[in-house]
């Protein structure tokens, strides 16, 4: 968690690949991850079709189809603690990721994994858990299991620094 409170900015590409369990496929999507300490967060989907997703402090703006949608993410509380453990985990901020989930890490520093599970009881009806692995201060995956049984797992190459 020091290594990762060092970092200030990152970029990288992603991959995500999402199993819904209606459908007999993944849904795919790709594109670029763009962390600012200590708290903005920019994803840009170029495939399958372009949505520009930026969190800021405590707004979200989500632009897609040419329309921008704004939001305060105590509107959506579930949303907010989903997106506060990535952030938190960036920010390498423990205390902020222990408010909203039971963490537990394994491994060393070359290969790590942090698993987080929520402690509110409407976000457990939506997240079992959370697995974000990677080495030293690299964030090189997150895998999200939904409480239905769907998933999705990102892997995240980040550019040098």
């Amino acid at each position: 968690m020091r290594e990762l409170a060092t970092v200030q900015k990152a970029t990288a590409h992603f991959v995500e690949h999402r199993y819904l369990h209606l459908l007999k496929k993944p849904l795919s999507s790709s594109g670029t991850l763009v962390y600012a300490a200590p708290g903005r967060l920019q994803k840009d989907t170029e495939q399958p079709k372009a949505e520009h997703l930026v969190v800021d402090g405590d707004t979200i703006a989500i632009e897609h189809d040419g329309k921008t949608e704004t939001l305060q993410l105590a509107d959506y509380p579930q949303v907010g603690a989903f997106i506060e453990g990535i952030r938190a985990t960036l920010a390498g901020d423990l205390a902020a990721l222990e408010r909203f989930y039971t963490v537990s890490l394994n491994g060393t520093g070359e290969a790590w994994e942090l698993v987080l599970q929520p402690r509110d009881a409407k976000m457990q009806t939506i997240v079992a858990a959370i697995h974000i692995s990677g080495s030293n201060a690299r964030i090189e995956r997150i895998d999200t299991q939904e409480s239905d049984g769907d998933r999705s797992e990102m892997t995240v190459i980040e550019d040098a620094r």
